[in-house]
């Protein structure tokens, strides 16, 4: 399967530039050590800017070199093997703190824009208009706007909202994706291709304006989903499955070689290995998260550990599970303080908590009698 190229392209820039997360530079080796086009790929990009010390690493004229040598060589390239970029939130351990998402730098709590030139932003910090390189945004009440686009070759955003935090961005050609806690976009600054093309790893709600002389495409782990104007919800939280919740319009969705068409109504459920299954998903439900909520089903002690981190950004650790694989079912609000949630979780005898010295969550099952 076929990575997002530009996204390959900007973890090598990364790299040479000595920009790269951890994370990010495991997934990029281990990619092209599996394909030779992918490592065709990284000694192109390194022969062309790996030993040059004079350009504006991330400039314009960089990405319009880099634009014309792909066209001109590196169309056909087939990269085989799952391009599964490393997934933001790998899930709860037993008797281990929920792991927290990575920052790209600065402060792991806030709200953060890199740019693939080297700046940084902290979003949670910086109100008001901001100046992204050649852009200039507004950035108010958990909202990004674009005021004014830059104009040449896109300059590449990542932008990281941590756990306890949620985000919209308004993109410059009228679309808004509206972020989950724990979820990274990457994105152009400006969209200057055929196509419009962004990647999620996470949760986001999708409101994609309608622009069918230029599709608008969707990069998730193994999964690419094209759009022409439409509403939808991703969901890439659990390691090696996504998500896609159609609201209206329709999407095409594309993995492993197979293609599916989703209707309104219908949710795709993709798993590494098995044929997409497609069924009809509750509204109310899967898009809960944007009033703050999560409802819980039948959930597990696990489960429930990592929507406590991810809503309220707490460390957690699950001492023991409950015994008889005893479930809950109810709902969280994020805007209303945990101990309202843990409280209910004690009276329901599901689990109970406390905190340490080092203000880490313990859950642990309920003590027989009380």
């Amino acid at each position: 399967m076929k990575p997002d190229k530009e996204y390959l392209i900007q973890l090598v820039l990364f790299e040479i530039s000595g920009k790269i997360r951890d994370e990010e530079k495991t997934e990029l080796h281990r990619i092209i050590a599996s394909d030779n086009g992918a490592k065709r790929l990284y000694n192109e990009l390194y022969a062309d800017y790996g030993t040059s010390s004079d350009y504006n690493w991330g400039a314009g004229e960089v990405w319009n070199n880099i634009h014309r040598k792909q066209r001109k060589r590196l169309t056909g390239i087939c990269i085989s093997g799952i391009a599964a970029i490393a997934i933001i939130f790998a899930g709860i351990r037993f008797m281990k703190p929920v792991p927290k998402i990575q920052p790209v730098a600065g402060n792991s709590k806030h709200i953060q824009l890199q740019l693939s030139g080297g700046q940084l932003i902290d979003l949670s910090q910086q109100q008001g208009q901001v100046a992204a390189g050649g852009t200039v945004l507004q950035n108010n009440r958990q909202q990004l706007h674009f005021d004014a686009a830059g104009s040449g070759a896109p300059e590449y955003a990542t932008l990281t909202v941590p756990a306890g935090k949620e985000y919209t961005v308004h993109l410059p050609d009228g679309s808004d994706i509206q972020l989950n806690a724990e979820t990274r976009l990457m994105f152009p600054m400006t969209f200057s291709g055929d196509t419009r093309d962004i990647t999620i790893h996470g949760e986001a709600y999708l409101k994609i304006a309608r622009i069918p002389e230029k599709p608008f495409v969707v990069h998730l782990p193994g999964t690419t989903v094209q759009v022409i104007g439409t509403e939808f919800n991703v969901n890439t939280y659990t390691d090696k499955q996504v998500k896609v919740s159609l609201v209206k319009g329709a999407v095409k969705l594309r993995a492993d070689g197979d293609s599916l068409l989703l209707k309104p109504g219908e949710e795709s459920v993709m798993r590494e290995g098995m044929p997409p299954a497609v069924d009809r998903f509750d509204p109310d439900d899967v898009l809960a998260w944007r009033q703050g909520m999560h409802l819980f089903h039948q959930a597990g002690a696990a489960e429930v550990a990592t929507l406590i981190h991810r809503f309220y950004d707490i460390s957690v650790q699950l001492d023991k599970i409950p015994p008889g694989n005893k479930t809950f079912t109810g709902s969280i609000n994020r805007y209303r303080p945990v101990a309202h949630f843990l409280e209910g979780l004690k009276y329901a005898r599901f689990l109970d908590y406390y905190f340490d010295k080092d203000s880490i969550l313990h859950l642990t099952p309920p003590v027989a009698g009380r």
